[in-house]
């Protein structure tokens, strides 16, 4: 394996997250932005918000559900948070007085988030975190949740009493869940449909690099 320090797997990750967003246009980190305001930085195939086609820098705001068709994707940045929605998915970022709240009835996530309260919600579990990265995906029999970096607490909803807080510093504890009456409701899974480079791709976006990548 090589260890030097330009070719080493670190400097790759974030050499190919890098080339990444640059595929995707003009990297112009959102920092200063307010939080109930994003905007829609990529797109695939159909990308909808609030049900309406949106075309590649489309405003985002604090309520809105983003849709990906068949065979589509969007990446969208809200406030200090930025998220990868793919294909067949939906997914609605909303405030409120508890902190931020992303549902995701169906479909699959990559999000990072800046240094506040986060409650992810999906039929079958609730994920509190504050500021960290989640892949989450929602399917009608289970929730796969990998806490890439951070920590958080995995809540199942068909068992509150079965919740778990891990801490996480590179994808060290994915979790299944599954809904009431199924033993155990929550068990250890394995890493899957997400990519460091991903991550160095959304962190980008808002002028921050993901802690796993050597400084």
């Amino acid at each position: 394996m090589c260890t030097c320090g330009k070719t080493g797997p670190n400097r790759r990750r974030l050499l190919t997250g890098m080339a990444a967003l640059a595929a995707f246009g003009r990297l112009r980190p959102a920092i200063a932005m307010p939080s109930g305001s994003g905007t829609l930085r990529q797109g695939h195939g159909e990308v909808l918000i609030n049900g309406r086609p949106a075309p590649v820098g489309s405003a985002v705001a604090a309520g809105d559900t983003v849709a990906a068709g068949p065979g589509a994707q969007a990446v969208f940045t809200l406030g200090d948070d930025a998220f990868l929605l793919r294909s067949d998915g939906a997914v609605t970022v909303s405030d409120g007085p508890a902190g931020r709240e992303v549902s995701l009835e169906s479909g699959r996530v990559l999000s990072v988030f800046g240094p506040k309260q986060i409650t992810l919600k999906t039929p079958h579990a609730n994920v509190g975190i504050r500021g960290t990265a989640v892949y989450l995906e929602s399917h009608s029999v289970s929730t796969n949740v990998c806490v890439c970096y951070g920590r958080a607490v995995m809540i199942p909803t068909g068992d509150p009493a079965g919740a778990e807080e891990v801490a996480t510093r590179h994808h060290d504890a994915p979790r299944q869940i599954f809904p009431a009456g199924r033993r155990p409701v929550m068990e250890p899974y394995r890493v899957t449909n997400h990519a460091d480079e991903e991550l160095v791709m959304l962190e980008a976006l808002l002028g921050r690099v993901p802690p796993f990548v050597a400084k």
